[in-house]
This record gives structure tokens, sequence and C-alpha cells, in this order.
């Protein structure tokens, strides 16, 4: 019996968006077991990762991305369906959701291009209200890295090093800037600045706020195609063949 438990604290879900059979998956993290399983469809392999949403009147949702489903709203207890937009990808969806100002993010893309970003207002099976697209941005979006969100603020950072500043309710951007080099790895938000690092090494810190400023470089010296991490004050940064923290 799992009723009263909160499900942050003892679930894990696994988003199984393959070429074949697929599946979302939730198990007990301490035992392994199957919670529930909800069937996909199958298209493209998706690597996104869900991210949580929470209504302002609502329980709390498990937001998935990928070509088949395009952006879906999922019960975590259940694995029920609550809301999905179909029709949000037609390409395949690497970078993982976010939400800003209510509305559930997404993007796709390939290596060739055709990038976009979409805004999907999030349906509600109560009212009988269907999900909405809000907006789109299809130039220079992000394909691989996830786009980070400050207050109402979207920052797109492309694979090609196009910064993007989205006004998140209503998809006006508010500049688009070239940062320079590839990136892979997404951008994290730290204190009002966001750290990015090239597949070249470079770290680039830029202003997360409504004009664009570049406040430094560094150059770690090594190739990388990772995301940074943060805990304990430290900034954690992993190369090719080191583990960077800097204090």
């Amino acid at each position: 019996d799992v009723s009263g438990r909160p499900w942050l604290e003892w679930m894990v879900v696994l988003p199984n968006d393959q070429d074949g059979n697929s599946s979302l998956i939730a198990v007990d993290r301490k035992t392994g077991k199957t919670v529930w399983e909800t069937k996909r469809n199958s298209k493209v392999a998706a690597y996104s990762t869900p991210c949580v949403y929470e209504p302002k009147d609502g329980k709390k949702q498990l937001i998935f991305n990928s070509q088949a489903h395009g952006i879906t709203g999922v019960d975590p207890a259940t694995g029920k369906v609550l809301w999905e937009y179909t029709n949000a990808f037609d390409k395949r969806s690497v970078s993982s959701p976010v939400i800003v100002a209510g509305l559930a993010i997404g993007s796709c893309g390939s290596g060739g291009g055709g990038n976009y970003i979409v805004a999907v207002k999030p349906g509600d099976d109560a009212k009988k209200q269907p999900a909405t697209l809000a907006w789109e941005m299809k130039k220079s979006a992000c394909y691989v890295p996830t786009p980070v969100v400050v207050g109402d603020l979207l920052f797109s950072w492309s694979d090609g090093g196009i910064v993007t500043c989205v006004k998140g309710t209503t998809g006006e951007v508010k500049w688009q800037e070239r940062a320079g080099g590839n990136f892979f790895g997404s951008p994290i938000v730290v204190d009002g600045r966001i750290y990015a690092i090239s597949t070249s090494g470079e770290v680039v810190v830029v202003k997360a706020a409504e004009t664009f400023e570049v406040l430094g470089r560094s150059q770690l010296g090594e190739l990388t195609h990772t995301t940074p991490a943060v805990a304990g004050g430290k900034l954690y940064i992993r190369t090719l063949k080191h583990l960077v923290s800097v204090g």
C-alpha cells in the first residue's frame, strides 16, 4: 500500500520512448518493483527526461516529450495520461521539458537543422479542457541542450551557440545573440548567471536578464560534452579526462 506516501520520495520514473516497444515505467526505488507502466507509441527514440509540473489549483504532474506523443501530462501516482498535445513535434525530442509561466515547453530537431521550441498550455481533464498551443519559436532553437527558466523568462542555448531570451507568457523574443562555440551540454542557472560549456571546453557565463551581457569566459583546456552541476557552493564540471571542482 503506497497511499499517502509522497511519490517524489520513493519512486523512480523511467521514460522508455524507443524505436521499438515503448512505455513509461515507475518503480519503487528500494525494491525495483514496478508500480505502474503506461504503454506508448513508437516513432524514433526520445532522450528527454521528464519534469514535474504543479498547477496552482491542481495536483503535481509529470511532463514527457517525444515525437510520437508530443508533450504529455501524466499522473505520477497511477501513470494515467491526463492530457496530451500530440502534434507538438515533427522531429526527435532530445532536450527535456521545462515549465515557464504555467506552460510546458519542449523542443525537437535534428543534426541537419529544423529545430524549434513549442509552448503548450496544459489541458485540464476535470474541466474537459484540451491542451492547446501557446506559441512556437523556430529561429535558432535548441535541440540537444535543455532550456533554463528564470522567473517568467526562458533562455534557450542552441547547439550552435546562439542564446535566446524569450518572454515565457507570450513567446516574445527579448534578445537573440551569439555566444560562440558548439554545445551538447545544457546550461544551468546560479545566482542570476547562466553557465554553459562548449564542446571545446570553454565555460561561457551570461547574465540571466532581459538584456544580453557576457559576464565571463574560461577555458578548461579539454573537450567536454557535459552539463555542469552545483552542490555545496561548488561548481562541478566533467571533461573527457577530469572532474573539475570550482569553489
